[in-house]
């Protein structure tokens, strides 16, 4: 996986590997994605490219734990997620 250093975005290649193992993304009652990726994929490379997604989309303004499982079900990883909003607020001077 190759993030990009200044940006923190996720590469294309990166971005395309996970939608091809990505089976479904379902939501927690908080309205938080988990997601399911398909059989024989590794569950805890495909958490580390969910984290770097939701970091580059930047839809969800706060933490959370997240979790990636294989569509049998056998297997799971769980990533955690932080927003950076407030942080990144604080960085732009919009924040005293």
């Amino acid at each position: 996986m190759d993030n990009d250093k200044n940006s923190g975005a996720l590469n294309g290649a990166d971005r395309a590997r996970f939608e091809e193992g990505l089976v479904e993304t379902r939501y927690t009652e908080q309205g938080e994605p988990w997601y399911v990726i398909r059989d024989g994929l590794n569950v805890e490379e495909y958490a580390v490219l969910a984290k770097s997604v939701l970091e580059t989309e930047k839809d969800i303004a706060h933490d959370f734990k997240g979790k990636v499982i294989s569509e049998s079900g056998d297997s799971e990883a769980f990533f955690d997620y932080k927003s950076g909003w407030f942080l990144e607020g604080l960085a732009g001077g919009e924040i005293e």
